[in-house]
């Protein structure tokens, strides 16, 4: 186990806010910065200790921390149905029609692909890189160009176009190094896009507390704030140009109920998940 200080305000000024057991029963302590309201994780397992928390079943058996069968055909459309959308709501499409020659993106933690295949088909150069060896290998199989890795000791061709960081970033040990990188790889004018669970605010997660659906320790190791995203994404030399919430978790998925809490839920910017486009605020190239 490590002990950190908030990687945002580099102090260790924080309150505890709750323990909760891991699938196995182990606690973990989740606190939170009193300067910027960043929670996190603290004690936390290091990064040679985390992978024992990602059970076989992650990505293959629906629990409260993984998926319903990650490599089905159904939850792919229903990914590739999110992405579309987030895109919409966050202006890539008109981005995308003013760029020429050939367009690059790369998505980290990009899982099984889905999102690699999903800008290859719109004409892209694109890639990807996971540290899962069974969805590198998913990925690999359909023709994607994935990469099996971390990506901090990565060497890619950039600069990208678009680099992504979908449902990722809260599993990060040290995200504030992969934004630095990332700055480093896009181009000039280039969009960096970000989905995340959002803590704080008025919104769901203040209802469900402990139980809210994204605390899954210590698998999830940050949670973001409108306020603390813009934070470390300033601090690291980036700006946001556009943000976005949705999603509720209340009731089963398409009934009656999910349908209205999650309509109320982005109309309102309720909603527990975050979607964001940045791009750089200063002048670092590839």
């Amino acid at each position: 186990m490590e002990t950190i200080s908030c990687i945002i305000c580099e102090n260790d000024n924080t309150k505890k806010l709750f323990e909760k057991a891991s699938r196995d029963g182990e606690r973990f302590q989740l606190v939170q910065c009193r300067s910027c309201g960043l929670q996190y994780i603290n004690p936390r397992p290091g990064e040679e200790e985390i992978g024992k928390y990602y059970g076989a079943e992650y990505f293959t058996r629906r629990t409260e921390r993984g998926y319903n069968n990650y490599f089905s055909p159904e939850l792919k459309r229903e990914i590739e149905r999110v992405f579309t959308l987030n895109l919409e709501d966050l202006g890539f499409f008109g981005f995308e029609q003013g760029l020429d020659g050939e367009k690059r993106c790369l998505d980290i933690g990009c899982a099984a692909g889905y999102f690699v295949g999903f800008m290859k088909d719109r004409g892209w150069d694109a890639r990807g890189i996971d540290i899962s060896h069974e969805c590198v290998e998913f990925a690999r199989s359909g023709g994607l160009n994935v990469v099996r890795g971390d990506y901090l000791d990565a060497a890619f061709d950039g600069p990208f176009d678009v680099i992504t960081l979908w449902a990722s970033i809260e599993h990060l040990h040290h995200p504030h190094l992969f934004l630095e990188k990332i700055s480093r790889e896009l181009a000039p004018g280039g969009r960096l896009y970000i989905s995340t669970c959002r803590a704080g605010g008025l919104n769901f997660m203040k209802f469900f507390g402990s139980a809210w659906r994204f605390y899954n320790f210590p698998e999830h190791l940050y949670y973001f704030s409108r306020s603390s995203m813009k934070k470390l994404l300033e601090k690291n030399g980036f700006s946001i140009l556009a943000r976005e919430t949705y999603g509720s978790g209340a009731g089963k998925p398409g009934s009656w109920l999910r349908k209205t809490a999650d309509f109320t839920a982005k109309h309102f910017s309720l909603g527990d998940m975050m979607i964001l486009a940045a791009k750089k605020s200063r002048s670092d190239s590839f």
